[in-house]
């Protein structure tokens, strides 16, 4: 089983990413305030299982989202949501079947969903699936490698980010394998734990843990497939470390901003140069961006921040001292929001319906 920590600080060992949905809003409407909406709460705990961890989330409207992540007993890992009610998705019922988890969901379209994971006990790590609206269709690499980060940018632009820092692109016909150079520690295990394309050009944060040295290393880079740029790199090793981005993973606004986030806050990266635009001492882990005036950003004990284009602010209605609770995702269309996040132990999986 992967290692899931969640600090309030420096060091995080982290491998779930974020989530973006490509749904725009209705600029007659009048976006809804949070702080004044309604608020429920649906639960999600699969029968018999301590362990209903679902992380990841993408919707193209409130009456079609989509949750997943991780289950003990290898069957409870994706939901979709109707409008209505959710219903658990079995997609191995169409591609060859082992233990799983998914790291990662993300469409374009309902008709074009796609998730990426990993196998567990199965001659291959790799897992690549694609819902087409009436069927499952696994992408087969045969990597050992875990995919971890997904951005799904063009039905022939999607991109994948894995352990050993591997990134793997498909152009609508055919997988293209790449391994950006970069100086890591002998014997470090590393990861892309975000991934996101923005203007033709992909940007990548990798994590390296050197464990002989105590310490993390982390590269924020950019590029293309065979033509990688370290834009720039920084040691986690004490309390002293200058934090320079978030440590956890990298998003991508509609309003075409580029944030990370982690331990420390939230990150916004302006002119070359990332600004700290939530700094507080809890780790944050997704930031969902509708546009300028309506960005969320959530994380551990419970925190929701809300910027409605002047500041952030929390909202405190989902504060968990005791730190029980964590939010991993976000998503709204201006009229409803759904946060997706989930207890301690036993981990239960909560969404939180605004309207």
């Amino acid at each position: 089983m992967k290692p899931f920590f969640y600090a309030v600080t420096f060091l995080s060992l982290f491998t779930i990413l974020i989530s973006c949905s490509d749904q725009g809003t209705n600029p007659n409407k009048l976006l809804k305030n949070p702080f004044e909406m309604a608020w429920t709460a649906d639960t999600i705990a699969y029968e018999g299982s301590m362990q209903t961890f679902l992380t990841s989330m993408w919707a193209s409207s409130p009456n079609d989202v989509w949750i997943a992540g991780h289950n003990e007993v290898g069957l409870g890992e994706i939901y979709h949501f109707n409008g209505s009610n959710w219903k658990e998705i079995d997609p191995m019922n169409d591609v060859p079947r082992s233990t799983k988890s998914i790291n990662k969901v993300m469409g374009l379209t309902p008709n074009n969903i796609w998730m990426i994971g990993d196998r567990r006990a199965y001659t291959r790590k790799d897992l690549i699936i694609n819902w087409d609206g009436t069927k499952w269709k696994e992408h087969d690499l045969n990597l050992q490698v875990r995919p971890i980060s997904l951005f799904v940018n063009k039905t022939n632009d999607i991109w994948v980010g894995c352990d050993s820092a591997v990134v793997l692109h498909y152009d609508g016909v055919k997988w293209e394998k790449d391994i950006p150079k970069l100086n890591i520690p002998q014997g470090a295990e590393y990861f892309i734990n975000g991934l996101v394309v923005k203007d033709n050009s992909a940007y990548l944060n990798v994590t390296s843990y050197d464990i002989q040295g105590h310490r993390y290393i982390l590269f924020f880079v950019k590029g293309t497939m065979k033509n990688w740029t370290v834009l720039d790199s920084m040691e986690i090793k004490n309390p002293q470390s200058i934090i320079k981005w978030g440590n956890w993973g990298l998003s991508l606004g509609k309003e075409g901003s580029l944030y990370s986030f982690g331990d420390f806050g939230v990150w916004v990266f302006i002119d070359n140069s990332w600004v700290h635009t939530i700094p507080i001492n809890y780790t944050m882990q997704n930031v969902f961006a509708l546009n300028e005036n309506y960005k969320i950003a959530v994380g551990v004990y419970g925190m929701v921040w809300f910027n409605d284009g002047a500041s952030w602010q929390q909202i405190t209605k989902f504060f968990a001292p005791n730190g029980d609770i964590v939010i991993t995702d976000a998503w709204s269309d201006g009229q409803e929001m759904f946060l997706l996040g989930h207890t301690t132990w036993p981990q239960k999986t909560i969404v939180w319906r605004g309207k």
